[in-house]
């Protein structure tokens, strides 16, 4: 035992002394990372596993802190009133950086003034379920009811402005349709309310809780969002498969600090990042939680949240998707 308890004690001050080597600043105490999302859920999960992995680059406890509330943006409130010394950081993903930009006519943010994206991590596909009531198999089958009829289905989401909303309306855009929006307060009762049968109604879904019901026949999927099948549903087709043009989205994960924070310790934390992100290890744990891989660096990270801004904006304001 001891001798087990003095090797992971050298091993820690290897990880330290390789992280000291290749940057001007090293944290000296345990970091905080702002998670804006409750404890227990499928951000949590991937959150609390990239903070493991960045411990373990850092040489430092890094200890998770949930602060759920406005679509992530309490967190981000959090994150700014906060010391912008190294010691605080946050996990960001599409709803907190691109969707709340877009759809909030009043936001105490702004994604790219307050924050400095250091990196993403991973990206999550998302699928889209139907209800057996639903008239249709494939997503040309459900582009061709709602042309005959476009009362024959329904589209819900996890709430107004969400990432599902928005989707929902993309798919609106581009399939030529038009799907009446039922709002729901969260992920977990719209997919009961799909589960239930009562209404013919589909969902575009985080795919952790619903692949099992997928592989079982209670819910029908008739597409993933990304431009590549997902391996744990493979005869799934995409949504570019199944006839929407250039349908290629995705729930990303990344971390940032305060814009404030000096230039050295963003410096250091963009290169600790990055080499987290691109370990073996954090992307099969992450392959677990329904990830792929999606290791950006800093500079390309902060280009596609200008992109997905710019992109869901339109979509918003073409629709007049807004929240109060």
């Amino acid at each position: 035992m001891h001798f087990k308890i003095v090797v992971l004690f050298f091993l820690g001050l290897l990880q330290l002394h390789c992280f000291a080597q290749t940057s001007s600043w090293v944290p000296n105490k345990p970091v905080r990372l702002i998670i804006p999302q409750v404890a227990g859920g499928g951000a949590d999960a991937i959150g609390r596993t990239i903070g493991q992995a960045l411990s373990e680059k850092i040489g430092q406890p890094v200890i998770v802190d949930n602060r759920p509330g406005i679509n992530g943006g309490l967190g981000v409130d959090v994150l700014m009133n906060s010391p912008a010394d190294g010691y605080n950081l946050i996990l960001v993903f599409t709803s907190v950086m691109a969707i709340n930009p877009a759809v909030y006519e009043k936001i105490s943010y702004s994604p790219l003034r307050d924050l400095k994206p250091l990196g993403s991590v991973c990206e999550v596909p998302l699928v889209m379920i139907a209800s057996s009531k639903v008239p249709a198999n494939t997503m040309g089958e459900l582009i061709t009811a709602l042309k005959k009829d476009s009362k024959s289905v329904f589209g819900s989401s996890g709430g107004n402005g969400s990432f599902s909303h928005m989707l929902l309306e993309m798919v609106n855009t581009k399939a030529g349709v038009k799907m009446s929006h039922i709002p729901f307060k969260g992920e977990a009762p719209v997919i009961a309310h799909i589960l239930s049968g009562q209404d013919s109604m589909i969902y575009i879904s985080t795919p952790a809780t619903i692949i099992p019901h997928i592989q079982s026949g209670r819910l029908k999927a008739l597409g993933v969002t990304t431009a590549q099948r997902m391996p744990q549903i493979p005869n799934i087709p995409t949504f570019m498969e199944g006839g929407l043009p250039d349908f290629n989205e995705s729930f990303w994960y990344g971390l940032a600090a305060s814009a404030n924070t000096p230039s050295h310790i963003l410096e250091a934390y963009y290169k600790a990042v990055n080499e987290t992100a691109n370990t073996d290890t954090l992307q099969t744990n992450l392959s677990k939680l329904g990830c792929n891989s999606l290791p950006l660096k800093a500079s390309d990270f902060t280009e596609k949240i200008k992109s997905d801004i710019a992109k869901y904006s339109v979509i918003a304001k073409s629709v007049n998707m807004k929240v109060d």
